[in-house]
């Protein structure tokens, strides 16, 4: 068996027994829900797809699983406001509560993609100067346009009889000297501006009477601790300093543990920790891994082969020879893919027969630098629920086509309507680039309709 864990490090994490009621945790009829909303740091991955691993898919081994249900919302590319303005991800959350749950609200790394300026201030002061705006529409101001919409997660939640909850980002392994810098740590402050995101959050929280977890400095003590070799080695593994992969995703949601269990604002969440042993975690991560492993369908259908059409273009524009962001420019300091930038195509499930999709075929390329980045997504209906990464590529070559084939096998229920996206940023190495793009070929779809 694999080992995904170093198991003396998280012997080291786990600092706090059980703190179970007499029933041992079992408080209610139903499992309560801990509902999780934030980025990439925190969202689910397909192992079969990449080596990323949010925290949030491991949290769930630290509650007693009779007691809550873990429902992990986190989303790659997602800030405060798209989370928010999209409506397959706040919206659909909200639809899943039920009054006595709790919510851990986690967002600030695509929040600073505007530098931690507001981008649609930012974008007016651009047009007075007669310069090109900015077309990645994340960034929020950490003072004013982050704090409102973590004001409306809480208040919105509290509507629902939800308990929110603010826990600051996982710090960035942004060394210098040993230390995590000012970057790193979510505060972009210079020439007199307080630009500090975990500040602005722990004030939200303080007006709001909310329960702080300052993950922020629980992951600079945890990485300072271990050192840039081993964190890189062990954490970071995952080609940049961001992302996690399953032993740094483990080691975050064992953080995330220790501070739940410390906040005397949660002694009821308490109630329903769990107190894993090392090597519980270890099969808990292997368990993940097994999971996200490839499944074939047994059903019996009849066979199909048919050529998908692109169905939606949002936030790009094909150019000659490939696809580029409206406006022509890939902007600057972008890491993950941008939910609202895609190239989409669909199939449709008959009304009363369901379809298995068993193969993917898709030809891409990058043209005019070797930055490209591409995730395919699949997700079902117009509100795109149960998205699904299944496959990443961080590093397209220059001019070299990829075939991207998928053997995944995708169920689509009778009636539901599959929806296939293509989301593309560029590594722009901290400036906007133009005449980079990319190119997409025929897409082959392969399945049977099931009988």
């Amino acid at each position: 068996m694999r080992n995904f864990l170093s198991l003396s490090v998280l012997s080291a994490l786990l600092l706090f027994p059980s703190l179970q009621g007499e029933d041992g945790g079992r408080l209610f009829s139903a499992p309560r829900r801990v509902h999780t909303i934030g980025d990439s740091t925190m969202s689910e991955y397909k192992p079969a797809a990449t080596p990323k691993r949010g925290w949030g898919m491991y949290l769930q081994a630290f509650f007693n699983a009779d007691s809550v249900e873990v429902n992990n919302r986190g989303k790659s590319g997602a800030s405060t406001r798209t989370f928010y303005e999209t409506e397959n991800l706040w919206p659909s959350v909200k639809k899943q509560f039920r009054s006595g749950d709790y919510l851990i609200i986690q967002f600030a790394h695509n929040d600073e993609k505007c530098k931690g300026a507001d981008v649609y201030a930012e974008n007016a002061r651009l047009r007075a100067e007669g310069k090109d705006t900015l077309t990645d529409m994340r960034g929020t101001e950490p003072n004013t346009t982050y704090k409102h919409f973590l004001y409306q997660f809480i208040n919105e939640a509290r509507e629902y009889g939800v308990t929110p909850i603010l826990m600051s980002p996982i710090c960035r392994a942004y060394f210098k000297d040993g230390k995590i810098n000012e970057e790193g740590r979510h505060d972009l402050s210079k020439e007199g501006l307080d630009k500090n995101y975990v500040r602005c959050m722990r004030e939200v929280a303080a007006d709001m009477w909310v329960p702080f977890l300052d993950m922020t400095a629980a992951s600079q003590d945890l990485l300072e601790r271990q050192g840039k070799e081993f964190c890189m080695a062990h954490y970071f593994n995952c080609g940049d300093k961001t992302h996690t992969g399953a032993e740094g995703g483990m080691a975050m949601a064992a953080l995330a543990y220790n501070l739940i269990a410390q906040e005397p604002m949660l002694q009821e969440m308490q109630s329903w920790l769990a107190a894993p042993d090392k090597e519980m975690l270890a099969a808990y991560a292997q368990n993940i891994e097994e999971k996200g492993k490839q499944a074939a369908f047994d059903a019996k259908g009849t066979p199909f082969s048919e050529q998908l059409i692109i169905s939606q273009l949002q936030n790009i524009e094909h150019a000659t020879g490939g696809f580029v962001p409206v406006g022509g420019s890939w902007p600057a300091g972008e890491i993950d893919e941008v939910a609202n930038r895609y190239i989409e195509y669909t199939i449709a499930a008959e009304k009363k027969k369901g379809l298995v999709v068993e193969t993917i075929t898709l030809p891409v390329k990058a043209k005019g630098g070797a930055g490209m980045n591409i995730h395919i997504n699949y997700g079902f209906g117009d509100s795109f629920k149960g998205v699904t990464t299944i496959y990443e590529n961080t590093a397209l070559p220059k001019c070299k086509k990829i075939i991207v084939r998928l053997t995944q096998p995708i169920l689509v229920p009778a009636g539901e309507t599959l929806h296939l996206r293509v989301l593309p940023w560029y590594d722009s190495n901290g400036r906007p680039q133009k005449g980079k793009k990319l190119e997409i070929g025929e897409l082959k779809v392969t399945g049977k309709r099931l009988n």
